[in-house]
């Protein structure tokens, strides 16, 4: 075929065809730069149940009582007023909230386990909390912005489970300790493993939790085990935010039994390495009780916390390491 021939029947060709179609637009990817991790760490995938769950998105998650607001964005969302029904009939339990953003005002009475759109954000009722239940009184609010979701959640007229939960990326600003806060303390004989593995059974089925809510925990002999990934943000029955803290608990409860000299030298390593890490000064060592109403990491923990032995043993580790 002369060449002419040729390049004509090209452009018929590509006439008939069209132009070539752009790919469908995704919403962007929310995944924090690959994290390392501390030396020594026992990896999840060697206790887990199941993997981890949920979904990386431009979100926030706060539990809220009457009165209280949250921000987010430009969006600031108020619980006006709270419900709770403990007839054991199908979920009852209401929260009527307020909505402001970009000039609009919005009320709106949501039922425990809705989700609805709104303004270019999709909000989740999550759970609402009544009396005897763990964080009585508590409104669990899911907010994200519709764009960073994936269209099964954007979508959705139901909050879900533990499976539809929003992984929220933060930037470490503190380093935490905590408890487990178990009914009773961890004994010698048990396998600290299961203990994880029915933390993550619970918090996925009582709390919506896409994961265990630590980054780290440490069990008797000072052995760390790798949580939830620490690029997100951990989770809290209470009221305080957890984003920008790096979770550390011990597993087990620190009401009633006392921590070991390894365990202390085991909490310091990984504080240290923490705060190497992510560029932080050790007045940035605390504990959960320094940031809601609640005695956690346990009167045996928040001794060494407040008699400055933690900060000096990490202080020391840090100094060997930039060699001083």
């Amino acid at each position: 075929m002369p060449t002419t021939v040729f390049a004509w029947w090209l452009v018929l060709a590509a006439h008939l065809v069209g132009p070539a179609q752009p790919p469908a637009l995704q919403p962007p990817a929310i995944q924090p730069p690959q994290p390392r991790m501390p030396p020594g760490v026992i990896p999840h995938a060697s206790w887990q149940a199941q993997p981890p769950l949920g979904h990386p998105a431009d979100a926030m998650r706060r539990n809220r009582r009457a009165g209280e607001s949250l921000q987010f964005r430009d969006l600031t969302v108020t619980v006006l007023r709270v419900a709770t029904d403990s007839s054991g009939q199908a979920p009852a339990d209401q929260a009527l909230l307020r909505l402001d953003a970009d000039g609009q005002r919005h009320e709106r009475l949501v039922r425990e386990g809705e989700a609805f759109n709104w303004n270019g954000r999709h909000l989740a009722v999550v759970a609402i909390y009544g009396p005897g239940e763990l964080g009585a009184g508590l409104v669990a609010l899911e907010v994200a912005t519709l764009s960073s979701l994936p269209a099964s959640i954007a979508g959705a007229t139901t909050a879900g489970g533990a499976e539809q939960r929003l992984r929220i990326p933060h930037v470490i600003t503190h380093v935490t300790l905590h408890h487990t806060g178990d009914a009773r303390a961890l004994r010698a004989d048990e396998d600290p493993a299961q203990r994880l593995r029915n933390l993550q059974a619970w918090g996925a089925r009582e709390r919506n939790w896409w994961d265990v809510p630590y980054h780290f925990l440490l069990d008797l002999e000072g052995d760390v085990y790798e949580g939830r990934d620490w690029r997100f943000m951990g989770e809290t029955n209470t009221t305080y935010d957890p984003s920008g803290h790096f979770l550390i608990s011990m597993i087990g409860n620190y009401d009633q039994q006392e921590p070991s000299a390894q365990q202390l030298a085991a909490i310091a390593d990984l504080m240290a390495w923490a705060l190497r890490v992510n560029n932080l000064p050790v007045d940035r060592i605390g504990g959960h009780y320094h940031y809601a109403q609640t005695g956690c990491p346990g009167v045996h923990l928040r001794r060494y916390l407040e008699d400055g032995t933690l900060r000096r043993m990490v202080t020391e580790r840090l100094t060997r390491a930039a060699g001083g």
